[in-house]
């Protein structure tokens, strides 16, 4: 049976499984769904058309579920999704999505989610992302997996951050971030390169990430023509498209966006 603290609100229509531990102060909505393991510790808030997975941890002032932030949704059947083993800490939020998308945001797996930061309506995020305290994502962002987001960083409407990137401290980004692209400097600055610490926390290998610091030189030379030439100059070479990391990278830069591909300055 679940362990629910007497203080706690509880909609009778929620589904909770047994073994999940509700602190005191919180309130649990009727269309939410809480799964094995998960822990709400104390004054957080579940709400909307919610389903959480398995051992997530919850930490105190979180709100989850809640409707979308914006003036021309207000959508009752609207979604958020989240999977196993994510952390939220202190007064993180996270919105349904939206009418004017999917009406679906999604969080994945293994993430960690510091002080304050805010997954906003239609938002994509995938396994393993660290979001550091502050950061926002505004509205329909995808985060690919690995992604580090830092401390009071915020991320445009509609951004793609590929997997394995690194956007430092108070960066302001307004620009796809290719996979493990590396965003640092502030507000609005370039691409800074790829990034390093991240590709060898991965286990990639010193040859294949000297190979794509090679293609990354090749396709942000704006010596070389324009950026479509460069794509198509990266992709007719054999070795490193077979390099699977590379191969992603082009694969990013080509599906289509509503915002360009972040250059270096």
């Amino acid at each position: 049976m679940a362990k629910i603290h007497p203080s706690a609100v509880i909609h009778p229509n929620a589904k909770i499984a047994d073994d999940v531990e509700i602190g005191p102060f919180c309130s649990v909505g009727e269309h939410v769904e809480i799964g094995s393991g998960t822990r709400l510790i104390s004054h957080v808030v579940v709400d909307g058309v919610t389903k959480i997975g398995q051992r997530n941890t919850i930490y105190p002032f979180a709100a989850l579920g809640l409707l979308a932030q914006h003036k021309r949704s207000n959508a009752p059947d609207a979604q958020l999704i989240i999977g196993d083993d994510n952390t939220f800490r202190e007064h993180v939020t996270a919105h349904v999505g939206s009418d004017v998308d999917n009406k679906i945001t999604i969080i994945g797996n293994r993430n960690l989610f510091l002080v304050a930061s805010h997954i906003a309506h239609d938002c994509v995020l995938g396994d393993d992302i660290v979001m550091s305290n502050n950061a926002t994502l505004a509205g329909h962002v995808h985060v690919g997996n690995k992604a580090i987001i830092g401390g009071l960083a915020a991320v445009l409407q509609f951004t793609r951050i590929g997997e394995g990137a690194m956007i430092g401290g108070m960066c302001g980004v307004t620009r796809d971030i290719i996979t493990y692209g590396l965003m640092m400097g502030g507000i609005r600055q370039g691409l800074s390169g790829l990034n390093l610490i991240g590709l060898q926390r991965a286990g990639v290998e010193k040859e294949n990430i000297m190979m794509m610091q090679q293609a990354y030189k090749a396709l942000f030379n704006k010596d070389n023509g324009t950026f479509t030439e460069r794509i198509a100059l990266v992709e007719q070479n054999d070795v490193w498209m077979q390099n699977p990391l590379i191969k992603a990278q082009i694969e990013f830069v080509k599906n289509p966006s509503k915002n360009n591909i972040l250059q270096p300055d």
